[in-house]
């Protein structure tokens, strides 16, 4: 599998593309800016399959109806919560932006722990609920490779401050991402650089 990173022009979020050499299917992780990824397709020959969403906060969300008008059967993947947050610009945060937002569309898929997301064959991604951030948040997990958003940034301590926020449960959070993963793992968060888990700076609520 291989892993594009695109930092957006909205707060440095990180969108990621995954795609594979044996397949036209890419999946997209938190769209933001949607005119490269559309570039990024179509220089590859490549047809955006799936969106995976970590959280539903403006900046990990706002490249997404671009993204459906060019591909209007993709299925979206999101926490029953981060759901609710698409269709509403004040829970998203859009609202306080000179852009609200809301996304509808009719392939959404309800994915929470232990959930399972088929990428390719025999390639699947693995949900973990990780609120604190937000109380939407969740992490995706394969072998080697883990996509936190906002529950983990290395580096730096959780976001707290909003209404949907809890310190407590966001340390909980990154522990459970600590526990789950090797010192060899790929962390690719929703800002700053990917590092493996064993040489990057976690902070601890």
């Amino acid at each position: 599998m291989v892993v594009q990173q695109f930092v957006n022009s909205i707060f440095k979020s990180n969108t990621y593309l995954l795609s594979s050499l044996e397949s036209e299917r890419v999946w997209c992780i938190d769209p933001g800016d949607s005119a490269p990824i559309l570039q990024w397709l179509a220089a590859n020959h490549k047809v955006l399959y799936g969106i995976l969403v970590t959280h539903a906060h403006f900046d990990h969300i706002y490249g997404m109806n671009e993204l459906l008008k060019s591909f209007p059967s993709v299925s979206i993947y999101i926490s029953e919560y981060g759901a609710e947050g698409l269709t509403c610009d004040k829970l998203n945060g859009s609202r306080y932006t000179d852009t609200p937002l809301t996304v509808r569309h009719d392939r959404i898929e309800i994915v929470k722990e232990n959930s399972q997301v088929e990428l390719w064959e025999n390639q699947v991604m693995d949900v973990w609920d990780t609120p604190g951030h937000n109380r939407d948040c969740i992490t995706f997990y394969i072998p080697n490779m883990v996509f936190t958003g906002d529950a983990l940034i290395p580096g730096i301590k959780v976001v707290t401050k909003t209404k949907y926020s809890d310190k407590e449960t966001a340390a909980k959070s990154v522990q459970k991402i600590l526990s789950r993963t090797m010192p060899e793992t790929i962390i690719y968060p929703g800002h700053d650089q990917s590092c493996t888990m064993g040489k990057c700076k976690i902070v601890v609520q």
